[in-house]
This record gives C-alpha cells, sequence and structure tokens, in this order.
C-alpha cells in the first residue's frame, strides 16, 4: 500500500535534507553519500549537491566517497561546553555575575553554532 508520508516516496525541502545531513553529522565524525542519501530519500546527485551546498557554508567538510564534521563547529561545540562548566561552577559559589556573563558567553556559542549548521 502506497504511504504518502513515506520519504522515499515524497520531495523534501532542501533544508530538511540538510538538516538530517546535519544530524547524521551530530551523531558521528563520518557520513557516506549512501548514509545521506538514506537519510534523505534523495537521488545521487542531490545528495552530491547538498553536501556541496553545506560544505561551501561550511557546516561539513567534503571527503571521498562521503562528508566530515567541520572543525570549526567542533570547537565552537568545546567552546560551548567549556562556558557551561564555568557556569555550573560559578552556581555552586553562588557568583550571579560570573553565571551572567558565562550565559553570554555560552549563548554567543550556541548562535555561532546554529549559523554554521
Amino acid at each position: 500500500m502506497f504511504d504518502v508520508y513515506d520519504t522515499m516516496t515524497i520531495a523534501l525541502l532542501p533544508a530538511v535534507r540538510h538538516r538530517r545531513i546535519i544530524e547524521l553529522l551530530a551523531e558521528r565524525e563520518y557520513v557516506t553519500v549512501a548514509e545521506a542519501r538514506a537519510a534523505t530519500g534523495a537521488s545521487l546527485a542531490t545528495t552530491h549537491r547538498d553536501l556541496a551546498v553545506l560544505a561551501a557554508a561550511g557546516a561539513l567538510v567534503r571527503v571521498r566517497g562521503g562528508a566530515a564534521r567541520s572543525a570549526a563547529a567542533h570547537g565552537e561545540a568545546r567552546l560551548l561546553a567549556a562556558c557551561l562548566a564555568r557556569v555550573r561552577r560559578a552556581l555552586d559559589r553562588h557568583d550571579l555575575s560570573a553565571v551572567e556573563n558565562g550565559l553570554h558567553q555560552a549563548l554567543d556559542a550556541c548562535n555561532r553554532l546554529r549559523r554554521s549548521a
């Protein structure tokens, strides 16, 4: 029976396909073209175009046979984790000005991560 909600039978918007590819890379450091194609239900040519667009935006790095996480995004994620650890320590000390400062830094790191994705 035909299922209209099956991702293989309906075309996904480019933004949805891009988000799914980025989500795959969030789970692991490397994704093959076949894995990206399976996750999006797109044709091989469309998958290659999507990977090229994401690479041009800096969201990932193209490698032979697939894509890898962007080094910049990985660095931003580490910076975000460090900011949140500082916020937790400041909360333990009841240092509200340090909490506020750390939260602003964490928010900036989140915004940079969002722009790179």
